[in-house]
């Protein structure tokens, strides 16, 4: 043994070190073996990495003799450099091993080129998994092409001296999956700049990453292909860096985007409609709900409490929907609210201060700041589209968002367009007569200073100097549609704002553009367009619905504001161009921001703090980073700028959680993201909503508590069966339970599912804390009313999934049964209606009682071929019980258009979606073969007799099954599929008769056909 170890040590090259005098800063063992692919750079990578060495003062030894893999051998390197290595260079499983065992304890591991793709996956997937976090390169680009790799983390000692768009040749990897999230991104490459070739990534192509994995560290990159590389100072800067790092002479974190060393902590999922929300200083979480109620969690005791509740008005998308906390908070108490007054004399929005005083919300203390117009049913129907965010900049000025006040829905002539209504009467359709005002302050972002006597000063720097003639001195910009999240950065002053866009996906026409929505970061006061302008300064044009005359488009640089209803200035200031811009289709420009509905949210910038002490701050890799997330798409991007302000990247962050409509976030001063959630459904009261943290814990992970309860509420005394069922700990560590009943701080049981019977009426929150074995905790609430029983509210009619065609009058009938209050006061049950719009629904004015007629054209017009619904959302607040409080239930009910297409199925099996300019809104259902199947819910037949389709064929095969709650439940119709003669030619099958079914249910298309490939379907109607 000694003779062999001995052998080994002879067949080391030496390369010494000039600091020969000095012990070396690390020893690394340079490897070279390819029994693959031999690269030719690898001698000249050889004699950069002996140059390095004696430049910066470690020691390494170079070899291509597998048998140093050994325990002993191994044990005396900090780093193992893995040059251009091929094929299976291990020779024997003790061997990799031995490979394994040194990565365990803690050693270094730093990759270089062909290394990522030794192609030995199936004999050693250990390797990829390690290397690349389980990706592996397919091909790469056709030779050595120049292109540009963009680095984003600047802090890493790999990168933190590279410029941010580093243009070189390479023969640049392409990788079966991204392996971000699995591996700490360093430098991606941009496959504009080059051709990927076949196997191309698209906007987000790492091409050097580092992780730490198994307990060592992990740094590797895919360039290094040629040899001129070994020489470019760049390059050999970029690789010594992570050797360094590597091998632990040099610290870096390597966890930003490495998606496990996160955790999304639940803080409070029993909210309500959240809006918006901010942080104090000693950690409590402030948030608010549309209904009216200021909500405190406080990190204590792991519990929400209500401080107060406002009176407000909620119809459309009014209600309690902004507030901030005062800068100085911790010593005043203060909070601004963005309210719609209930009791108002006239129709405003105000932002209001309100003082907290010991955990309380003091009403008395109002000091009214600004009313803003907000139009509300009493005067035209509810318009929307209010905006509410309030935030604070560095210097102390308070911003508020407003949004511009005009219906998006009213009228067919505009839907999807910038509604610039100039007729007399229709002034409530012109959004010129506010966003585009110069004298309006609504579709703004407002600037004022607050005073301590609770009134306002102009500050210095807005758009208008005070006294300006037909303007607001308030507007800090203005020419938004509804910039309903956006964020002033602490650092630079800079606001992040973010602006939504008219729901339209078609092309542009002579009118104006598709419905493009829009990410602006305004560092001075402008004009960012609408309703002339919108996306990428595309502009809009004049209509005349009368006489269907479109005018010439404006121009987004020398713009003005014609309107006869416009009580500012003509001539306004130049169209600001926004730093993102996208529709409903895959953006050129910004493809990182996917597809789909578009709601987009400024987002927070990050701010490190190298001095917090908090072990959860998010890393230096953040630093200077805006956080731009998406309320349909549900997704959070990070966005980075370069050194001339200019968005250099936009990256996934955090794609394995799940964001449920996110609807707010902020940085806490602990440096956790914390976010609040709408929940899945447009309308609110969703079970599903939430207020949650997320900690960069990196290995340090806390149990999830999750907690259920057999009632909720209920007359005393009040019997409940409690569960911790679902409660986990991500490293798998064992857990220990304690439940906490009412409340009081004292856990009164170490059970996993206890019981617990309420004997006096009052309202509880029982808590479950659970412990891991490393003593991290996890908590869970779970809100009992014992006295009380919630109302169950039901909408008799019309039946969930209705058929019906727009402008139908639909009687509605809601029942409502209370043990508590008995015979039912209908004049407070409420039915509000919507159009419901893809993924999101229009709200309207609440409709006071139990029964009554909806007109479904009310709601106006819209796009042809829209994905509608028309949907009644019903609620019942009762009148609490002796000692308990109120509850609230709620129903829904979804009535579909009897013409619907294929497209907007809610599940399917074995179909695409084809884009076809002869398809009805330009798509259809294809790839249909025999089994497969698309499905709608919820939808119901009854008064249906009969179904038809569109559709093309060239053979004539087959049939369409119409089936009940599974592809192979109740068979309701069966239609033969005709030949069409063509696949873009379309025809309307005859109608069969539909079998009576009554109730709501799944609808499923099913598809039978004795071959593959046979049609296509466009769309289905019922009559």
């Amino acid at each position: 043994m000694v003779t062999l170890l001995a052998a080994v040590l002879l067949a080391l090259t030496a390369l010494p070190s000039s600091a020969a005098e000095k012990a070396p800063a690390f020893k690394a063992l340079l490897f070279t073996k390819a029994v693959g692919y031999v690269h030719g750079s690898i001698p000249a990578g050889i004699e950069m990495v002996k140059e390095e060495a004696e430049e910066n003062g470690f020691e390494v030894d170079q070899t291509d003799d597998s048998t140093v893999f050994n325990d002993a051998a191994l044990a005396e390197y900090d780093v193992i450099i893995m040059l251009q290595n091929s094929g299976m260079v291990w020779d024997t499983d003790e061997q990799r091993a031995a490979m394994q065992t040194y990565v365990q304890n803690g050693g270094g591991v730093a990759a270089i080129h062909n290394t990522l793709d030794m192609g030995i996956e199936n004999e050693f997937p250990w390797w990829d998994e390690l290397i690349n976090g389980g990706a592996h390169m397919p091909s790469h680009s056709p030779g050595v092409l120049q292109g540009t790799a963009k680095v984003a983390d600047k802090t890493h000692p790999s990168t933190k001296g590279l410029p941010e768009r580093w243009e070189r040749p390479e023969e640049w990897y392409n990788f079966d999956v991204n392996p971000r999230g699995d591996v700490h991104v360093l430098v991606t490459a941009d496959e504009s700049t080059y051709n990927p070739g076949g196997d191309a990534m698209g906007a987000d192509h790492p091409i050097s990453w580092c992780r730490n994995a198994e307990g060592g560290k992990v740094w590797a990159t895919a360039m290094g292909h040629d040899t001129p590389a070994y020489s470019e100072a760049e390059f050999r800067d970029h690789v010594i860096g992570g050797v360094k790092w590597a091998a632990g002479a040099e610290a870096g974190d390597c966890g930003g985007t490495v998606w496990n060393g996160y955790e999304k902590v639940t803080l409070d999922d029993d909210t309500a409609d959240p809006m918006e929300l901010d942080v104090a200083k000693d950690g409590r979480v402030y948030y608010v709900q549309r209904a009216g109620e200021v909500q405190v969690f406080d990190p204590e005791t792991h519990q929400t409490t209500t401080a107060g509740k406002l009176d407000v008005y909620t119809g459309g998308e009014d209600g309690l929907v902004g507030m901030e906390l005062d800068p100085n908070f911790a010593k005043n108490g203060w909070i601004y609210l963005y309210y719609a007054p209930a009791g108002s004399a006239e129709d405003v929005n105000r932002l209001s201060r309100f003082t907290l005083k010991d955990g309380k919300l003091d009403t008395a203390s109002e000091k009214k700041l600004l009313d803003v117009p907000a139009y509300r049913d009493r005067t035209f129907p509810e318009p929307g589209h209010t905006g509410g965010a309030v935030e604070f900049g560095p210097d102390g000025t308070l911003y508020l968002g407003t949004g511009d006040d005009v219906p998006p829905n009213l009228s067919p002539d505009w839907q999807g367009y910038s509604p610039i209504d100039w007729r007399e009467g229709e002034e409530m359709l012109d959004a010129a007569r506010t966003a585009g005002n110069t004298n309006d302050l609504r579709g703004k972002i407002l600037r004022i200073k607050p005073t301590k006597g609770g009134t306002y000063t102009i500050p210095k720097g807005n758009m208008f100097a005070q006294g300006t003639d037909k303007t607001r001195p308030e507007i800090y910009a203005m020419g938004f549609r509804n910039p309903f999240r956006f964020t002033v950065d602490q650092e630079t002053g800079y606001v992040h704002a973010a602006d939504y866009g008219p729901d339209r996906g078609l092309p542009t026409t002579d009118r104006g553009p598709e419905g493009m929505v829009e990410y602006n970061v305004i560092k001075k006061p402008g004009n960012f367009g609408w309703p002339f302008c919108h996306g990428d300064n595309q502009p809009y044009a004049p209509y005349n619905p009368d006489t269907g005359e479109i005018g010439a488009k404006f121009d987004c640089d020398n713009l003005t504001n014609p309107s006869p209803n416009n009580t500012g200035l003509t001539e306004l200031p130049p169209v600001q161009k926004p730093d993102i811009w996208y529709g409903y289709g895959p953006s050129e420009a910004f493809p990182e921001m996917g597809e789909g509905g578009s709601g987009p949210m400024g987002g927070p910038v990050y701010n490190y703090d190298a001095d917090n002490p908090s072990e959860t701050k998010f890393p230096e890799y953040f630093d200077g980073v805006s956080f731009l997330y998406e309320w349909t798409r549900n997704y959070v991007k990070e966005v980075r700028f370069d050194a001339n302000e200019e968005v250099l990247k936009i990256n996934d962050f955090l794609s394995s959680a799940k964001f449920n409509k996110p609807m707010d976030m902020t940085f806490g001063p602990d440096g956790s993201l914390y976010v609040l959630e709408w929940g899945s459904a447009f309308g609110g009261g969703n079970s599903d909503s939430g207020l949650y943290r997320i900690d960069y814990s990196q290995g340090k992970r806390s149990p999830v508590a999750k907690a259920t309860a057999s009632a909720t509420n209920g007359p005393v005394p009040l019997a409940v069966d409690f569960s911790s069922e679902g409660s986990s700990d991500a490293d798998g560590d064992a857990l220990s339970f304690e439940w906490d009943f009412d409340g009081d701080g004292t856990f009164d049981s170490t059970d996993a599912d206890p019981s617990h019977t309420y004997d006096t009426a009052g309202d509880f929150t029982a808590q479950l804390k659970v412990t891991d074995s490393t003593g991290k905790t996890g908590y869970a609430n779970v809100p009992i009313t014992a006295g009380n029983t919630a109302p169950k509210v039901t909408i008799e009619t019309p039946v969930d999934g209705k058929l019906i065609e727009f402008g139908d009058q639909v009687p509605y009938k809601v029942t409502v049964t209370d043990p508590e209050d008995g015979e039912i006061d209908c004049s407070k049950v409420f039915v509000n209606p919507a159009l419901g719009h893809d993924d999101h629904e229009h709200s309207t004015s609440d409709l006071p009682g139990c029964e009554g007629t909806v007109d479904t054209g009310d709601l106006g017009g819209h796009p042809e071929g829209a994905d509608l619904t028309y949907v009644l959302n019903a609620r019942y607040q009762d009148g609490g019980g002796d000692g308990a409080g109120s509850l609230t239930g709620y129903a829904k009910s979804v009535l579909q258009p009897k013409h619907k297409q294929a497209e907007y199925y809610d599940d399917q099996s074995g179909t695409r979606i084809v884009s076809q300019a002869g398809a009805e809104n330009g798509k259809r259902i294809g790839d249909v073969s025999d089994g497969d199947w698309v499905a709608f819910e919820p939808m119901s037949v009854e008064g249906m007799s009969q179904v038809s389709y569109k559709l093309s064929s060239p053979y004539g095969v087959g049939a369409i099954e119409l089936r009940a709650d599974s592809p192979d439940g109740q068979l309701l119709a069966t239609t033969p599929v005709p030949n069409t003669g063509d696949w873009d030619t379309y025809q309307a099958t005859e109608a069969v008769p539909v079998e009576a079914l009554a109730g709501s249910h799944k609808l499923y298309l099913k598809f039978t056909s004795p071959q593959n490939n046979s049609f296509d379907v466009d769309s289905v109607t019922f009559g």
